[in-house]
């Protein structure tokens, strides 16, 4: 089972139709929210697009799918107030025995596992703002492993989430050449 996860492309819609295209194999497609504008999606993918707080399309604001016998939830976010913590989340994916919740709203990319449930955001595809991460991102959940791509060039940035060494100023300053 290979998903393709991608929210807050905000009218880029040539954006999200180039991911699709570059996935071909993909059991599915979800967009998390923030399209913006009606987007013209190839009828023979399954796409699931919920509706953020930009949004005026006729979207539902949350959708719950079955796919593979995996039960996924996928949410805008900011119902749930994603940028101050995932509880409510947490909660909803508790009492509805959710095993991936797919939110975005913040664009900052990040994923974390909690009671058995994964908790997926790809960041933004057309404008990314994370703590750390600063290219337009989404990605890919594949057999229980999450990895993360450059909108653009569609490489793999999972190094970008590495944390960075801090070396001191006169380490640097003196360090042999």
């Amino acid at each position: 089972m290979k998903i393709v996860i991608m929210s807050d492309s905000h009218l880029k819609n040539e954006t999200v139709l180039s991911i699709i295209e570059k996935h071909p194999d993909a059991t599915c497609f979800i967009h998390c929210g923030d399209v913006g504008c009606e987007i013209q999606l190839p009828e023979d993918k399954s796409v699931y697009l919920v509706k953020g707080n930009n949004d005026f399309l006729d979207l539902p604001w949350d959708q719950e799918v079955m796919i593979n016998n995996t039960k996924i939830f996928i949410t805008h976010g900011h119902r749930y107030h994603v940028d101050i913590s995932l509880d409510e989340l947490k909660k909803q994916a508790e009492e509805n025995h959710y095993q991936i919740v797919c939110y975005g709203h913040t664009h900052d990319p990040k994923w974390q596992q909690s009671g058995g449930c994964y908790f997926i955001n790809p960041g933004s595809v057309s404008f990314p703002r994370g703590g750390r991460i600063f290219v337009p991102t989404y990605c890919i959940f594949e057999d229980g492993i999450i990895h993360y791509y450059h909108t653009k060039t569609h490489e793999c940035v999972d190094h970008l989430f590495e944390p960075k060494k801090k070396v001191s100023f006169w380490k640097r300053l003196f360090k042999k050449q």
